[in-house]
Order: C-alpha cells, then structure tokens, then sequence
C-alpha cells in the first residue's frame, strides 16, 4: 500500500480480502467467468445497473477483466466477489469505482447481488465492510452512489447505512429505448464514524 503526504491511500498493494460474520469478499480471476455470464445476464440486473448482458461467451473474461480486474491493478478502484462462507460459489460483486484521489478523496460504490439471495441481510453486511475499507484503509472523505430511482431496496439500503440522498439527475442514461432517472447519494466520513460508534 502506498499514500500521499496526508496518509491516504494511493495506491493498494496486496489484494484486501474482507471478512464478515457471514461473508468473505474475494479477488476475483478469469475462472468467475462462468459466474460472470449468468449473473449479469440475469435480466433484473441488466435493467437496473443499465448495462446490457455479455454479448457472448468469447467476451465474458474480456468483460470480467476489464471491469473487475483491470482496475484494481490500476490503482483506479476495486471489485470483490461475494461468497457466503463455507462455500465457494459467487453470490454477487461490490466495489469502487471513480476513484478521485489528490483533489477529492472520493469513490463511488456499486454493488449487484444474484436474485436467490436478496433480502437475507447479505448486501447490508457486504457494503458494511466495504465502507470500513474504504473510510479506514482508503481513507475517503466521500463515498457515492447512483442509483435506478426505481429501485427500491437500494435505495433502502444506502439509508439504512447512512447514506444522504443529494438530489437526482433527470433522464441521466438511456438505456432500451427509454431515458432513466438516477438517484444520488453520498456518505462523508464524519457521518460515518458517528453512526459506526459501538
């Protein structure tokens, strides 16, 4: 892990693997390619991240690399792999993105979970930690959101964790013939340790 001058995080060394009560958040590789496929395949997804599906198989680890891979290596953000422990297989992905370090100290979290495992508490545990990650080891002052405005449970989710929604950017994508509505959101690092004290 290198820093700036302030202490802050610049670039991340070793991969972080993350654990939780439930949860290991994983690096992911090329062998996910399979899991890639199907999870973002999965038509729910596809409508509310607003990303078409992977054109087809020959594309899936292109796709899996430059998206979850490559940025890590760059030093521009960071994917994990959720897997629920004692098992092996993927359950969805989490990370930043739009890292702005000098200038910022901001990023933006995404976040997607295959349908069979919604609603368990597994998201909230996930991004939990990742926020810890990203207040502690990245030393952020900001992490953002945007979301579908449609999309409920997100929304919901980025609330319960602290998350200030900052307004809505109108008809900010197109996507399917249609133009989609984009809900806002932050979380600053002073808000999050007042609400993360025991």
């Amino acid at each position: 892990m290198k820093t700036d001058e302030t202490g802050r995080m610049v670039e991340f060394g070793e991969f972080p693997v993350l654990e939780t009560k439930h949860l290991v958040l994983r690096r992911m590789t090329p062998a996910d390619a399979e899991f890639y496929l199907r999870h973002f395949s999965d038509p729910d997804i596809v409508e509310l991240t607003a990303f078409d599906a992977p054109e087809n198989v020959e594309k899936v680890t292109q796709e899996l690399i430059e998206f979850c891979i490559k940025p890590f290596e760059e030093n521009k953000g960071i994917r994990w792999g959720i897997v629920l422990k004692g098992e092996t297989e993927l359950v969805g992905t989490i990370g930043y993105h739009q890292w702005v370090k000098a200038g910022g100290y901001h990023a933006r979290v995404g976040y997607d979970l295959a349908a069979a495992y919604r609603r368990r508490g597994i998201m909230s545990e996930a991004l939990g930690v990742v926020l810890r990650y990203g207040f502690e080891m990245m030393r952020l002052n900001k992490v953002e959101a945007c979301t579908d405005a449609r999309n409920v449970a997100s929304i919901r989710l980025l609330e319960k964790l602290g998350f200030h929604q900052d307004g809505v950017l109108r008809e900010n994508t197109y996507f399917h013939g249609r133009f989609i509505d984009e809900a806002v959101f932050s979380l600053l690092a002073g808000g999050w340790r007042r609400n993360s004290r025991p």
